[in-house]
């Protein structure tokens, strides 16, 4: 099924992931916010945190299990390793259950987070991130027993732009998508599968470029209720997706957004289709990896030496406009003209990287 009209509520990472487990943001997380303070996209800000807790709060409130990997986990707890490295080990089938140690600043999410899941990390394959957590759902199918509520993140689709020497923007995208499709593969050829609903979005757009509008954002529910071979063009926003996950634990809204937000039914069917999902291996390379400097020239080379000046060790840090530009161009060509963004739905109330720039 695909959700062709669906948009993030947030303008980047430190107010999307407040939409995503809250559906809402505090005064703090709004335009022009953050000066002089934090940038909370990891929970390390009580600041941020809506009065009314989280969507693991309203969950563990009414007796439902939950299950977190990932989310709001301080960054400066990930160990240091080559992305490319860590990508040979998991060609290998090499275990990395015992490989990272996390926890979170917020004691009730810290009670059911997945300690040895790593926090946000672009030099960590997503394809091990789904290994981490399919260790965890092998045993969850011997046990018979699964979360009610699972989080679980997969953050290398904002790639490295292009870094030298680092994999490519296509080979982390490529990541992103075959690990996902080994989570959903699994859980769809499980025992869990008929009273399961997967629901994918990103926490912002960033205000990308679209044709339609600059917060318009990939989504995806999947469950052998949701309607297959079926375009769903119902207005949707991220607490709609929200409100959907709250229906369907019988939880309560969390705010003003999530009460009044179109829920997701017009995806869902009265009639399952169990069939499982097969993840199908990218045919681009997960190993491709950016030239190297030496080897550039012309924009190309322009592009390598701005992407080294960039930090991608936590989101947002990098330039949005320039990084934007840097992976448009070097997909589609650096000749390719760079299309205009719109923001038609959203007014963007995110506070952005100066980017005066504009190659």
């Amino acid at each position: 099924m695909i959700l062709d009209n669906f948009y993030a509520t947030g303008g980047n990472s430190a107010n999307g992931h407040q939409w995503v487990t809250q559906a809402s943001e505090t005064a703090y997380t709004l335009w022009p916010g953050y000066a002089g303070r934090s940038y909370p996209y990891d929970g390390n800000d009580p600041i941020a945190y809506a009065s009314g807790g989280f969507l693991w709060d309203y969950a563990l409130a009414r007796n439902k299990t939950v299950r977190v990997y990932g989310e709001f986990l301080p960054t400066n707890r990930v160990r240091t390793v080559t992305r490319q490295a860590l990508l040979e080990r998991w060609q290998k089938g090499e275990d990395f259950t015992k490989m990272w140690t996390a926890s979170s600043p917020l004691p009730k999410l810290n009670s059911v987070v997945a300690r040895n899941f790593p926090a946000y990390s672009t030099t960590i394959p997503d394809v091990v991130r789904a290994e981490i957590f399919l260790a965890d759902f092998r045993q969850m199918e011997k046990d018979g027993s699964m979360p009610n509520l699972t989080l679980l993140q997969l953050p290398s689709n904002h790639t490295n732009g292009t870094t030298p020497g680092v994999s490519t923007p296509k080979a982390m995208v490529a990541d992103n998508d075959l690990a996902l499709g080994k989570v959903v593969e699994a859980i769809s050829k499980s025992r869990f599968w008929n009273k399961t609903a997967i629901f994918v979005v990103e926490d912002d757009a960033q205000n990308g470029v679209d044709h339609v509008d600059g917060h318009r954002t990939v989504a995806l529910a999947i469950s052998p209720y949701t309607r297959r071979k079926h375009v769903d063009s119902t207005f949707y926003s991220t607490q709609s997706m929200v409100k959907t996950i709250e229906l369907i634990l019988g939880l309560p809204t969390m705010s003003l957004f999530d009460l009044i937000a179109h829920d997701m039914r017009n995806s869902f069917t009265d009639t399952p289709d169990v069939a499982p999902y097969q993840a199908e291996t990218p045919k681009q390379s997960l190993f491709e990896q950016n030239p190297k400097l030496q080897a550039l020239r012309g924009k190309a080379r322009e592009a390598a030496l701005d992407s080294m000046t960039m930090r991608f060790e936590v989101p947002d840090a990098a330039p949005t406009e320039r990084l934007n530009r840097i992976v448009w161009h070097q997909v589609r060509g650096w000749n390719t003209p760079y299309p205009g963004a719109r923001n038609a739905v959203f007014a963007p109330l995110s506070l952005d990287v100066d980017d005066d720039d504009r190659h």
